[in-house]
């Protein structure tokens, strides 16, 4: 069967906990593991930047072509 959503049947219907993400660097993982603790305000300011950086970055590689 394939795998469209890039899960498994059992994840989708909570049998099996969601992987974590992968995330390489050593400081961001820490940083990661404790944004659930932030304020509501504060995760939606983290996600505002974090949208704005992965936009800068995808704007860069498309003008570099």
């Amino acid at each position: 069967m394939p795998i469209v959503l890039q899960t498994s049947g059992d994840s989708l219907v909570g049998l099996e906990p969601p992987a974590e993400p992968r995330i390489h660097n050593p400081r961001l993982h820490e940083l990661y593991e404790q944004m659930d603790l932030l304020s509501d305000e504060d995760q939606e300011a983290l996600i505002v930047l974090m949208d704005s950086l992965v936009k800068r970055s995808q704007m860069t590689r498309l003008m570099a072509r």
